[in-house]
């Protein structure tokens, strides 16, 4: 069966290869380092004692804490990713205090060619990324693989169950499943993985870290558009959202004056039509990448960057977390939670149904059904601070409840060191 996918792959190469260079022209950055994707080109010359896959960017920022834990301990470390977004923030992250390049796409040949260059002493898979040939080689490499803050959405298992024959030797060729929760662990355990090779250690992102951020350049913008203003930030948002948010601005602008709307497109390529939405809007629009073009007057922001989102939590009152109003399944909300700011959030977050769960039975969280109510949320807690303290309150305690993950994710990934 592998022999059968591996002949398809290489058949595909060429059509991925092409699929690069079209994504490329809303994102260039697709068109760049195509022959690091083959193990061509850039290389690791250097001892590596982790090597840690984060696909993108949601697995990159889950797993910026357990990357600085290690290299507290002077362990070497390579990061791959696999799209632009999650590149460009290990690299504008860590700069030179890791090693980093796009992961080999699924290639026998080029797998075999990874492994054997960079020699890893254990290989961190980031919660659930399973290629066939990765992972073999990885093992006939004989690297210890770890999958880690590992999760298995309900849905995603029902398909997986229908798949078993294929996905249980696949799972079984990791020495340590490190699932998100209790949830999780059973549902690995169902597809047929070895019960000792998993445990539900918790989930990392609630180890979100805040002092990596310097809050200067966010509050010299802050005082560009006007330091006493409303502000509501939407983040991570998808197509569809943006419009959904703008029509009811107005209606937010009209209970308290000079509210101020932050939009962070959730993928790079949509910045310029989310720009163009908002002006063909009516509204005074500025950009982040354009100081110039942030002043007082105008009445949305689109944040055309990338890796800023906890400092702009910081310079906001109020934060809407996308892919929630929209059937994408929804987004990390623990980092404006972190923040100290009142989280408002769709309820379409299959993605992160346990934290939204312990989140919303809490008390902790918002969650609407359409853009409208995000309105009537920031409009009804503005008007009642105790009720808006609670909240924030709330969620801090569910935060720190939960810390810890990356400690417990240390202890297993050094033992195999």
């Amino acid at each position: 069966m592998r022999f059968i996918y591996s002949l398809l792959m290489y058949l595909l190469a060429p059509f991925i290869v092409l699929r690069l260079w079209w994504k490329g022209r809303k994102l260039p950055s697709y068109r760049q380092r195509i022959a690091e994707r083959f193990y061509l080109g850039k290389r690791v010359n250097a001892k590596v004692d982790v090597w840690i896959h984060a696909v993108s960017l949601g697995e990159v920022i889950a797993a910026i804490p357990l990357i600085n834990a290690m290299l507290s301990k002077s362990w070497s470390v390579l990061v791959t990713t696999m799209t632009p977004t999650g590149s460009e923030r290990v690299s504008t992250y860590f700069g030179d205090k890791v090693h980093h390049q796009y992961v080999p796409y699924d290639l026998p040949g080029v797998l075999k060619r990874f492994f054997r260059q960079i020699n890893p002493k254990v290989g961190v898979i980031m919660e659930t990324e399973l290629w066939p040939n990765l992972l073999f080689q990885a093992h006939k490499a004989k690297v210890p693989l770890i999958l880690a803050n590992a999760r298995l959405s309900e849905s995603s298992f029902r398909g997986y169950l229908r798949l078993r024959f294929l996905f249980q030797p696949m799972l079984n060729l990791f020495n340590a499943i490190l699932a998100q929760s209790d949830d999780d662990a059973r549902r690995f355990i169902a597809l047929g993985v070895k019960v000792d090779l998993v445990k539900a250690l918790g989930n990392m992102k609630f180890d979100v870290q805040t002092n990596q951020i310097s809050s200067v350049p966010f509050r010299q913008l802050k005082d560009l558009w006007g330091s006493d203003r409303l502000v509501v930030i939407a983040a991570s948002t998808h197509h569809d959202e943006e419009a959904l948010i703008l029509q009811h601005l107005k209606r937010l602008q009209a209970s308290i004056p000079q509210a101020l709307l932050l939009i962070a497109p959730r993928h790079p390529e949509r910045f310029p039509t989310v720009i163009k939405l908002c002006k063909e809007s009516g509204f005074n629009t500025g950009v982040r990448s354009n100081p110039t073009s942030i002043s007082k007057e105008n009445e949305v922001i689109v944040l055309d960057s990338l890796g800023e989102l906890l400092g702009f939590y910081g310079v906001s009152d109020y934060a809407f977390v996308g892919g929630s109003l929209v059937p994408v399944g929804g987004h990390n909300v623990l980092e404006a939670i972190a923040m100290g700011i009142p989280v408002i959030s769709g309820k379409l977050v299959n993605n992160f149904k346990t934290i939204m769960k312990d989140l919303a039975d809490a008390q902790a969280i918002q969650m609407i059904e359409q853009a409208k109510e995000l309105v009537d949320v920031v409009i009804r807690l503005e008007d009642d601070v105790a009720a808006r303290n609670q909240m924030v309150a709330n969620a801090s305690a569910v935060l720190e409840k939960n810390r810890g993950s990356v400690a417990k994710h240390l202890e297993v990934i050094g033992r195999w060191l």
